[in-house]
């Protein structure tokens, strides 16, 4: 069976499994109709998987315009062949025209010397610093050189990443990159030419990386981190903002939802980045996919998982986390593990997730609010407003589900985060606002229905914040503590071997926070070594614990 035939039997399964995802009608309408900045790579990949299905003959034959040719059922990439000059760069072959008599006419030389600047700056950055391997090329050339072509790409085009069906070996595709000849017009102006050619080059070319690790990966997965990557290089640009409002106004929608919610979820790689291993685990992510790559099965959770596993987290608990983060939307060290370095940028964009219901509660009251409508990895957020404690607990008719409460006290940089299936909130420290986030969690699952349930809750005795920052790294631990009984707070640092090596208490007439310094020295006043500690903390009635990795200095 040659490489065409068993393309057109993957075609015509691969249509079967994954209907649900983007058709070739949605496609082809997107790249011939779109409005706004149109993503091509995907929808023209998609024409490739999927063949000519769902076309009209007149379809089929207007897609010679933007590369594409029918072979059969298959729909087949086609390099330009009317650019008449090279330029060649350490890893590119630039092609492209200088004639004035052609369309894809480039201005000068110094456009595409400038371009070739920029790519090999890309290509440094994937290659030499996140250590991704190389994108396969044209296996007909005599050399390994990528080849791009500058073209006159249809107007709302920014650049797009072509798939071939050269067959070098399954699950690696070739691919090439087309650019646009000019940036220089209206749709191009809210950034400068060189701007534009940065984030298209970086987002291009990862998908050629992309395509090379694995050709039949999901789209939510490809341009996820394709967006992710256009703010890791170019990080002053900030071009991705432009996909935060659709997805923060959507958190019902499903992560891997494959329709322009894809791009917004650069958020969710941007927090592993952030927090579970850096740049690094993105990259081992596409590896795993690679390894477990299987033409009719969707294998993108389990590759990222496995690798999230290795850095002691795994994908639910980065999903959920992401959640909270979104909700917090902040950069301040309290934030810990749910503060985002650019909080201060999203906001500028958004204010923070779509609200599902505005919950009221009083006293004596007993609510309740019902779905059936969650699926897979979507999440609603409600907002709680009450004077009172109250009790939410969750009861799941059938599904799994994450139940989190997000308090952020009024006046200060204080997030008070919990997560189970039973919370108890009392409000008798002010507070600015408190939020509910319900998550559909578990892959075997094939439906989520629940019941919040809110009803009289109890007064707290005392809460221990998160200790930040946590490792140290040099700097003072600090924890805060939100006491509403009346007594007095014990306070000890113990080693792992249980040994005190530093003690203090406080004492509270009424309900206030109170934050508790340890600048890492010992009773005598030296400096601990570095290594975990636990801060036990003890009141009339309880004793709570958290521990905290001291390190003297950053490596």
């Amino acid at each position: 069976m040659n490489w065409i035939n068993k393309a057109s039997l993957f075609i015509l399964i691969h249509s079967l499994i994954f209907s649900k995802g983007i058709s070739t009608r949605e496609s082809y309408h997107e790249l011939f109709f779109g409005e706004g900045k149109v993503h091509a790579t995907l929808h023209i990949s998609n024409l490739v998987r999927h063949g000519i299905d769902q076309l009209t003959q007149e379809e089929i034959s207007k897609l010679s315009e933007i590369g594409l040719i029918n072979e059969g059922t298959s729909i087949i990439a086609q390099t330009p062949s009317t650019l008449n000059e090279t330029y060649e760069t350490d890893h590119f072959r630039f092609n492209y025209t200088l004639d004035s008599e052609s369309i894809d006419k480039v201005d000068s030389l110094g456009y595409v010397i400038l371009m070739g600047q920029v790519f090999e700056q890309v290509w440094k950055f994937f290659g030499d610093t996140l250590g991704y391997d190389a994108p396969p090329g044209n296996p007909n050339n005599d050399d390994d050189k990528y080849d791009v072509f500058i073209v006159n790409l249809p107007s709302n085009y920014f650049g797009v990443t072509y798939t071939t069906i050269d067959d070098i070996g399954f699950p690696s595709c070739v691919s090439y990159i087309k650019m646009r000849n000019s940036y220089s017009a209206p749709q191009f102006s809210e950034y400068t030419e060189m701007e534009n050619i940065k984030v298209t080059a970086v987002h291009e070319f990862f998908h050629a990386i992309q395509f090379g690790y694995n050709c039949w990966e999901q789209y939510w997965f490809m341009e996820a981190t394709a967006v992710w990557s256009e703010d890791e290089l170019y990080n002053d640009i900030n071009d991705l903002y432009r996909y935060m409002p659709s997805w923060f106004s959507n958190p019902d929608k499903a992560i891997d939802t494959e329709s322009s919610h894809m791009y917004g979820t650069f958020i969710f790689f941007q927090y592993i980045d952030e927090h579970i291993g850096g740049p690094e685990t993105i990259r081992d992510c596409w590896v795993n996919s690679r390894e477990m790559a299987e033409v009719f099965i969707d294998r993108s959770f389990s590759a990222i998982n496995e690798v999230l596993e290795s850095q002691d987290s795994n994908f639910e608990e980065a999903y959920t986390r992401m959640r909270i983060a979104n909700r917090i939307l902040s950069s301040h060290e309290n934030a810990g593990i749910y503060a985002y370095k650019e909080a201060e940028g999203y906001l500028t964009v958004v204010s923070g997730p779509a609200i599902k219901k505005y919950l009221m509660f009083e006293k004596g009251d007993i609510e309740s609010e019902s779905s059936q409508s969650l699926d897979l990895y979507e999440s609603f957020y409600y907002s709680l407003y009450t004077d009172s404690p109250v009790l939410v607990s969750l009861n799941a008719s059938a599904g799994d589900f994450s139940l989190t409460s997000v308090v952020k006290q009024a006046g200060i940089e204080k997030w008070d985060v919990r997560s189970g299936d039973e919370l108890n909130i009392d409000p008798a420290v002010e507070i600015e606002w408190i939020s509910l986030i319900i998550s559909a969690l578990g892959e075997d699952e094939s439906n989520w229905d629940f019941t919040l349930r809110l009803e009289d809750g109890y007064s707290d005795d005392f809460t221990v914040y998160s200790p930040y920052p946590n490792p140290s790294f040099g700097k003072e631990i600090k924890f805060d503590l939100q006491v509403i009984q009346e007594q007095d707070i014990n306070i000890q640092i113990i080693d792992l071997l249980g040994k005190e090596v530093w003690h203090s208490s406080l004492s509270f007439t009424k309900p206030e926070i109170a934050t508790v310094i340890w600048n890492g020295k010992n009773i005598p006043g030296q400096k601990v070594a570095n290594g975990i500690y636990f801060i036990v903390i003890e009141g009339d009635k309880e004793k709570k614990i958290k521990k905290v990795t001291y390190l003297k200095k950053s490596d």
